[in-house]
Formats: C-alpha cells, structure tokens, sequence
C-alpha cells in the first residue's frame, strides 16, 4: 500500500492507494479513518486500484478548512484527480461516505464512473436526525476508547454479534477514536444535523448505482435509503434482511462478489477519460 499527502486548496489529505485495475475510491463514515475499512483495500485491491483517505477533520486531515458536505465532494474530486492516475473513478461509500460519493457525483459528474453506496441516505429525515444527535452525543460524552465498542452495538445485528464475535471486536478496536479526531468528528455531526436535501437534483443523475441497505439498521432507517435509490434513474437497491448498519461486512463474501461484480460492469460512458 502506498501512503500520499494530497494537496488541496482547503488544506491537505492523507490518502493511501491499493491494488491495480479501474480505480475505485472509498469514502468513509462519520469520525472514521481510513483504517476502519480493514481489510477491504487489500480484498478489492486483487481487482481494482483501491483508494482510501481520511475525511476532513480526522486523521491525517484533520488540518484544513472546516467540514461541510460541499467541501468532503471537493475533497473526493481532489482524491480522484491527483491518485487515480488520470482516469475516472467508482465511488464506494458507507453512510456519511454515501452522502460525500453522492454529493460528489452530483458536483462532478466527469469524473465518476459507478456508485455504490452503502447505508446511506439522499437526506436529513426526522428519523435520522434524532440518531445522528445520538452519534453526537456519544461523540460528545463518552471517553474515545469507549467510542468504539459502544457503536458495535448500531454497527452490527444481533445475529451478526453471535456468530462473529471477533470480527465485531476488531471493528470496534478500528473505529477506536484517537482523542486528536474528536473535535473534527463532532464538526463533521454538527454540520450534517444542519441538514441536507440532495433529492431534487438525484433525477439528473444518470450514473449506475448500487444501494445497499440493512433491514435492521438502527442508524439510518432502511427506508431512507430505499428512498434515495428509489430517486436515482440508474439505482439498484439490495437489502440485507438481517443487517443493521454494516450490510458490507454482514453481506460477506457473496455480497462482496456482487459489488465486485458491479465495479467491473463497463459504463456506457467511456471510463477512462476525466472530462472536463
């Protein structure tokens, strides 16, 4: 794996790049680094030239401009151009990372090739409001060790907890929150409870997209992001009848196979030119 520092205008990002093949850039959730992502780089990395880095505020990018979800789009854009080596770019997403590849598609359509968004929704509903005050205040009044393993109980079903136990402590010893990436987590939760509607513009939104849902997701409400694929002209939606809000991890290796199979699928627009 190759670590870069990307120079933008609102400051730097620290980016990792995996693998070989059509690239792919994965965008990561509220508060989370890079390194939540595990194993995946390494997994998609066999096919695809993998791309990770970490969201304003956080990790090696927690200097800089403040977050916005304007800004996280600029910054994917910034991702795209300077590690995938001229070419266009899939975007995987997982929950915040879902909105940032969305809002990012919508700001620069050129340069994105497919979606897949994970647990993610197109806006602030009622619902997800009083959840994401409740990642909030975790964020807020939990010690950072204790971060982790109490968003283990969100992260995974209950099933999922039984049968691997220790995958569910592995996560939670990755999402262990550096006490440094506190404040930029609770900036990046501040301004998503601000609020955001991307539903008005998903219509013009032609890129193939693949959404992912957990049934059983206590974060953002299943039906949020059947809503947002239902919005999308190009949307597949897959529901995971036993997942909360992890469906990546708690689909395994035949979901995973799928999304592979989905970034392969060659676009009707010619990938590997950026545009302009």
């Amino acid at each position: 794996m190759r670590e870069l520092i990307i120079d933008t205008p609102r400051g730097r990002l620290a980016a990792a790049v995996a693998g070989s093949g059509r690239p792919v850039v994965l965008v990561g959730g509220l508060g989370s680094t890079r390194a939540l992502w595990g194993e995946l780089p390494a997994v998609l990395g066999r096919r695809f030239t993998v791309i990770s880095f970490d969201n304003r505020g956080v990790g090696g990018s927690r200097l800089g401009g403040p977050f916005s979800l304007e800004g996280a789009a600029a910054d994917v854009a910034a991702v795209i151009e300077a590690a995938a080596a001229g070419r266009r770019a899939s975007l995987l997403g997982a929950s915040m990372g879902g909105a940032i590849a969305l809002a990012a598609a919508l700001a620069r359509p050129q340069l994105v090739t497919r979606l897949v968004l994970a647990s993610a929704a197109a806006r602030l509903s009622s619902y997800g409001r009083r959840s994401l005050t409740l990642l909030r205040d975790l964020l807020r009044h939990l010690p950072p060790a204790r971060v982790g393993p109490a968003l283990m109980t969100l992260a995974f079903s209950p099933a999922f907890h039984e049968s691997f136990p220790g995958f569910v402590d592995q996560a939670a010893a990755l999402y262990g929150l550096d006490p440094l990436d506190v404040p930029g987590a609770l900036a990046q939760a501040e301004c998503l409870l601000e609020g955001w509607d991307l539903r008005p513009r998903l219509g013009a939104l032609t890129i193939p997209a693949l959404v992912l849902a957990g049934a059983r997701d206590p974060v953002v409400a299943a039906e949020d992001t059947a809503e947002l694929a239902r919005l999308l002209p190009r949307a597949e939606l897959v529901t995971l009848p036993d997942a909360a809000h992890s469906p990546l991890a708690e689909g395994g290796a035949p979901l995973l196979e799928r999304v592979s199979t989905f970034l392969s699928a060659q676009s009707s627009e010619n990938p590997e030119a950026p545009g302009t």
